[in-house]
């Protein structure tokens, strides 16, 4: 049985539209994974040199102005 109503879409459009968003959704976690294995890198203020301190910069105090 033919339904009388007409729609916007196709049922291949429909069709098309779903596979679109499940291979979109399966990218984006693909790309959501791949970002956790893989850090950007720092270069020299990596991890590895995250604890050295940089000259002066503990000693630095925030300017004052007087009015």
């Amino acid at each position: 049985m033919r339904r009388t109503e007409r729609s916007a879409f196709t049922p291949e459009e429909r069709k098309a539209a779903m596979w679109a968003l499940l291979i979109a959704g399966l990218i984006a976690a693909f790309a959501l994974v791949l970002q956790q294995w893989t850090q950007p890198s720092l270069g020299p203020w990596g991890a590895d040199q995250a604890a050295a301190s940089i000259p002066g910069v503990l000693d630095a105090q925030p300017v004052t102005t007087s009015f």
